[in-house]
């Protein structure tokens, strides 16, 4: 019987929700594997996890200029981005050492980079013996993401091969099926319609920014009752019940305005969906991607949030609408000019088809013959 541990975190819900979509390929490879979770901010010690979320949430909210910079330093000075993985490493390393020598697993599946740091200590130190794979949830990767000592970094797009590798030359990088949970699949809109009480012939503007509800989601609800008349947004609020608090007065004057808390139906609202509306690209541009769906980047987040944005625009799957106006200018094109809007979404299901599926990752990972393609120091083209 394989043993498999998934190292996540509980930063928001994307981290945690790719470990479950992996936890679902692995049962469906090996249906007698034991699964285990660890999360990393827990294991680097007590009261580490509610600090590193006030630090995480009060940079995204106050101080973006301060993420961003932390972000570019990365990037700029790669002493710092060394020094600052080495910290981390061992910060984490050893503790999570512990956990892996009581847990015994076959193979290590990490979805954060603070995890991933401190696999790739121990794998420095002698201490990793099984395979371990970080699957790289954010479209645009980081310094902070990619590791030369772990046997497979997984990215989301063949575009995301050069970035992985200006981040650490030589590490083994692979393009990885979207993480997501399984009804995350393209679909019938009009049975997913009916099911969910939105209006069949309606243009549907899914508006998700993540189990926190960041960033500027009320303008971006506002600009799209604005677009058009056959516009109806529908806005997943998230835990963020102050954001769904401040929305309720603008639903109550228009009634195409429809409010969701957290809610299990996501699947089912993405491919309903005409496009989907986010700021950061991470779980929520994958899940898109999964089913099909165009993705509009209204407003990126700073750093990470950006990056992820550019990218996805880069590669056909994304439109980036960054200024007042913009998104609700985005909407009517996509409206009046439905070639754009089968253009992204047969782009999406394209790059979905190419890559195949997350056990290709999986069984790369642990050895298994699959048709995934690595790279390692020279970008070439994958098969298919």
């Amino acid at each position: 019987m394989k043993r498999v541990l998934i190292v996540s975190a509980t930063m928001g819900e994307g981290h945690n929700a790719t470990g479950r979509a992996l936890e679902e390929a692995v049962r469906r490879q090996w249906p007698e594997a034991e699964v285990a979770w660890r999360d990393t901010l827990d294991v680097m010690g007590t009261g580490v996890g509610p600090l590193f979320r006030w630090i995480y949430v009060s940079n995204v909210r106050s101080t973006p200029w301060l993420y961003e910079y932390f972000y570019r330093s990365l990037w700029r000075h790669r002493w710092f981005a060394t020094a600052s993985k080495r910290f981390v490493g061992l910060w984490c390393g050893p503790r999570l050492g512990r956990e892996i020598a009581r847990y015994r697993p076959d193979l290590v599946l990490s979805t954060y980079p603070l995890g991933t740091a401190g696999l790739a200590w121990l794998r420095r130190h002698h201490r990793l013996p099984v395979p371990a794979g970080a699957w790289i949830s954010d479209f645009a990767p980081h310094p902070f993401w990619v590791y030369g000592e772990i046997d497979l970094n997984l990215v989301m797009h063949e575009c995301a091969v050069p970035p992985a590798l200006a981040c650490v030359p030589g590490a083994k990088v692979a393009v990885s099926a979207p993480p997501v949970r399984a009804g995350f699949r393209p679909g019938d809109a009009t049975a997913a319609r009916h099911r969910l009480g939105l209006p069949p012939e309606a243009f549907i503007a899914l508006v998700s920014c993540g189990s926190l509800g960041f960033g500027d989601v009320e303008d971006a609800a506002k600009e799209l009752l604005a677009a058009h008349p056959d516009v109806v947004p529908v806005v997943v609020c998230g835990r963020n019940e102050a954001l769904r608090r401040r929305l309720r007065p603008l639903a109550a004057r228009e009634p195409r305005l429809r409010l969701l808390g957290w809610t299990d139906e996501m699947p089912g609202y993405t491919v309903a969906s005409d496009v989907v509306v986010t700021n950061a690209g991470g779980a929520t541009g994958l899940e898109a991607l999964a089913c099909g769906r165009p993705v509009l980047m209204h407003r990126p987040i700073a750093a990470h949030g950006r990056a992820n944005a550019e990218l996805m625009e880069r590669a056909g799957l994304a439109v980036v609408c960054a200024r007042d106006g913009e998104l609700a200018q985005a909407v009517r094109t996509l409206i009046t000019q439905p070639d754009r809007w089968k253009a992204m979404a047969e782009a999406a299901q394209q790059h979905c088809d190419r890559t195949g599926t997350l056990a290709d990752g999986l069984l790369a990972l642990a050895g298994g013959s699959t048709s995934a393609t690595r790279f390692s120091g020279e970008v070439r083209r994958p098969r298919g």
